[in-house]
């Protein structure tokens, strides 16, 4: 079991995606670095320097699908994005399918709409799924100190921690929250969610 930590620069909530029930990593550091995370290991992510470096969520992978899994998987129809619907709607991370040659296609979005970003989602067509999650959006906060070494400072993506530092921080997780959604995203009236529907 791993635990993997980065900064979400973006908390505008497309990735991760905690809505509908499951947790998603779909279009993040983590693909776009090529983690290969298994089932059993966990992703932590925290805010950035300049909003104080607090844990906007953890996840454990319980799933790993294809994008092209991932896209017909009647589970997560409402994770693809619909440009006029709620705020919910609009951040759906479930945009990639494959057309009859077999070509990638992307589902109308508001994110992610230039050739860099297609490349960098596509690099890596796997979503990381979890029903054990725990996201705190806006109301994220700071860590307890001796678990200080977990949160990531700088962009990328940190998957060797102090086993025993791993172990303190889920159990201390753990027994202070239960899996859930704890609060809003905190970028959620960001340019791309212009519009919202609340």
């Amino acid at each position: 079991m791993r635990l993997c930590s980065y900064v979400v620069k973006n908390d505008k909530g497309l990735a991760p995606n905690p809505f509908w029930g499951y947790c998603t990593l779909a279009l993040c550091t983590p693909n776009h670095m090529g983690i290969k995370a298994e089932k059993g290991d966990w992703f932590v992510g925290n805010s950035s320097v300049a909003k104080g470096n607090k844990l906007i969520f953890a996840m454990q992978v319980e799933e790993i699908l294809s994008f092209y899994q991932y896209y017909n998987d009647p589970r997560f129809k409402r994770k693809k994005p619909d440009k006029n619907g709620t705020w919910r709607r609009q951040c759906g991370d479930n945009m990639y399918f494959k057309d009859k040659r077999g070509k990638w296609k992307q589902h109308p979005s508001q994110f992610h709409n230039t050739p860099k970003d297609r490349k960098k989602d596509l690099k890596n067509p796997f979503v990381y799924i979890s029903k054990r999650f725990y996201y705190f959006g806006e109301h994220a906060g700071s860590l307890p100190g001796r678990y200080g070494e977990l949160i990531l400072k700088r962009q990328g993506c940190k998957c060797s921690h102090d086993t025993e530092i791993v172990n303190g921080f889920l159990k201390w997780l753990q027994k202070k929250y239960k899996p859930g959604i704890y609060g809003k995203p905190q970028d959620i009236l960001g340019e791309h969610c212009f519009g919202a529907k609340f």
